[in-house]
């Protein structure tokens, strides 16, 4: 006759080694997650303020200065921060018609893991669009 007792609660330690390792998992899959939407809105947001210094920072502006530029930024990197960086544009439109213009800043990007170190990176964000 066999003694079943001695089984009794493998599932459970079996469960408790497991648990830790999907937990970082569930966590890590989050985290990169939030990373690339950050870098998707960044990027698009760079797209935007190229265009905005290519249309001369209009209706808003008459004259396109890098304030006016990073505010554009700002406002369409839905709501995250930007920076260490300012976003610039390499030149002015103004004078400088069917030239290519580009806004660029480098930005740090969040990444962290509960249990894991920090794997936060800055990456250097850029759009370019042509000068109107």
């Amino acid at each position: 006759m066999r003694d079943w007792r001695s089984e009794r609660g493998a599932a459970a330690v079996e469960f408790a080694i497991v648990l830790p390792i999907l937990v970082v998992v569930l966590f890590a899959i989050t985290s990169f997650g939030i990373a690339l939407s950050r870098t998707h809105a960044y990027y698009s947001a760079a797209r935007e303020a190229s265009r905005y210094a290519a249309v001369h920072c209009r209706p808003e502006a008459i004259t396109c200065d890098n304030g006016l530029i990073a505010s554009r930024v700002t406002a369409t990197a839905n709501g995250n921060p930007v920076g260490p960086g300012s976003p610039a544009a390499s030149l002015n439109c103004t004078a400088n018609a069917g030239q290519l213009v580009t806004v660029s800043w480098s930005q740090a990007i969040p990444v962290q893991i509960p249990l894991l170190p920090d794997m936060s990176f800055t990456t250097n964000i850029s759009g370019t669009f042509r000068c109107e």
